[in-house]
């Protein structure tokens, strides 16, 4: 399942309000002003999927596409960005997937506004897809329907006909969109054909179940999850079973609204986020079911959490969501939670405690563990109890960009939003004082003190109280030279 960035305001027509939250914090996509200096390493820090596969990690991104290769020489990562130059899709990456060795496929979807409407609303652009690692692309229009089709309610327009995930069988590629529903090509996407998993006349705004967020292919059987439940087809399509909350069975998924699906090989389980759709007796949790979707068990029950995305490492499973990185421990039956990541070789952190995307890379002897939200990346080596975490982020450095030697971002900042804004100045180089904040009228606010982690500013003043809006000023030296900047603060 994939994710949203920042502004979009994405209305599910009769799905509650509990779950706007996961489109709403999961799906604005834009692009990057200047894709330049973003072409060797991660571009963008809003994280939308990870997928890898041996020594390759696909990062998915609101501003685009990111490859990373492990080099067991070096232990390090090399880089590589895509924008829509390369793969033809406008904006950003909405869910990707591997339908064979060789064949990497993309979905990619943008923010647009309608006469009807002045809010911003998101738009699919379409698929591409590359077999050799991204040198060369082909692209495939969004699918949409005649207005004329006579056999099922048309979806006409790219508007709020976004993909939001992927899977393959054999030669058939499955799309799952809020707006086109569940669909099928057989040919490469040269054509798609409608299929509903309840034999109903396929209506998006009318059916529920029609609303497809999460896909699952293992081996021959595809697993599809709704805005109305699971359902099941071990003959690619021809007949499905269903599997819906139940109030009186305990032995059901906790609620309709299915956010996201993943296989675990070890334990030969399936899970799938599940959050409450109309009934106000489903709930928020994490089914997993061991005997193909029989009975079914619900976990983090007392957590309530909003589940995102899921991995697993043997017996152990990751599962992202949004009060932090939950992680199951089998030897101790227990889970631990992680939130804030330090990387206290580079001094950079995440801050947002909500996860989006999760993904274990295995390749040879090497195992790691990726994990991204709106606040960026981070990777840690699995089976050495004294790994710690890597943080990757997106942002010019100042090695490329001399001038100035520090710089304050984001910018406009929001305290309750962002949490910090972040300086960052040459990583080679050190502060020699700590960095003052200062008002418009240049009265003294706040100082950052020097640390081992990159300085950063909550946006409160030497009291402890957030700020009001307006323009600050920040003083910074480093390395004898003095910087003067702007930081613009919006409540």
């Amino acid at each position: 399942m994939k994710l949203k960035l920042f502004s979009l305001i994405f209305v599910l027509a009769i799905v509650g309000s509990q779950l706007l939250a996961q489109a709403m914090l999961k799906k604005s996509f834009s692009l990057a002003q200047d894709e330049h200096p973003f072409a060797n390493t991660l571009y963008g820090n809003g994280i939308v999927d990870i997928v890898s596969k041996d020594s390759v990690v696909w990062i998915a991104t609101g501003y685009g596409l990111s490859k990373a290769v492990f080099n067991p020489q070096t232990n390090d990562w090399s880089w590589q960005s895509f924008t829509e130059k390369d793969y033809k899709g406008k904006g950003g990456v909405s869910a990707f997937g591997y339908m064979d060795e060789q064949t990497f496929w993309i979905a990619t979807a943008f923010d647009t506004m309608t006469q009807a409407s002045d809010e911003s609303l998101p738009a699919g652009s379409g698929l591409s897809y590359t077999r050799d690692g991204g040198k060369t692309w082909v692209h495939v229009p969004q699918p949409v329907d005649s207005v004329n089709e006579p056999n099922y309610a048309p979806t006409t327009t790219v508007i709020q006909n976004l993909i939001y995930d992927l899977a393959f069988i054999d030669s058939a590629i499955w799309i799952a969109s809020f707006g086109g529903g569940l669909r099928r090509s057989d040919d490469m996407g040269k054509s798609w054909r409608v299929v509903t998993t309840d034999g109903k006349f396929f209506s998006s705004l009318q059916n529920l179940n029609h609303r497809a967020f999460s896909l699952l292919a293992v081996n021959d059987t595809l697993w599809v999850g709704t805005a109305e439940g699971i359902s099941k087809s071990s003959d690619n399509g021809q007949t499905w079973e269903r599997f819906v909350f139940d109030a009186q069975n305990p032995n059901t998924i906790s609620g309709n609204f299915v956010v996201a699906l993943a296989y675990q090989p070890a334990a030969n389980a399936v899970w799938a986020a599940t959050i409450q759709a109309e009934d106000t007796s489903e709930f928020r949790a994490v089914s997993v079911t061991y005997n193909g979707g029989k009975t079914w068990q619900r976990k983090l029950v007392e957590e309530d959490i909003f589940a995102h995305n899921f991995a697993f490492y043997g017996q152990e499973a990751f599962v992202a969501a949004d009060k932090g990185l939950y992680h199951y421990l089998p030897e101790k039956d227990e889970w631990e939670i992680i939130t804030d990541i330090q990387d206290f070789q580079s001094g950079n952190e995440i801050f947002q405690p909500e996860y989006y995307s999760v993904n274990v890379q295995s390749w040879k002897n090497f195992d790691f563990v990726w994990l991204g939200n709106a606040d960026g990346l981070a990777v840690k080596a699995l089976g050495d109890a004294t790994a710690q975490w890597r943080v990757f982020r997106s942002f010019v450095s100042t090695k490329i960009r001399k001038e100035p030697a520090v710089y304050a971002y984001p910018v406009p900042f929001s305290p309750s939003r962002h949490l910090y804004v972040r300086f960052e100045y040459d990583s080679d180089q050190s502060l020699d004082e700590p960095i003052r904040i200062y008002d418009f009228a240049m009265d003294l606010v706040k100082e950052i003190p020097q640390s081992n982690l990159k300085p950063k500013w909550d946006g409160t003043n030497f009291k402890g109280d957030v700020v009001a809006s307006g323009v600050y000023f920040f003083r910074a030296k480093v390395n004898g030279k003095v910087t003067w900047g702007k930081i613009v603060v919006v409540n």
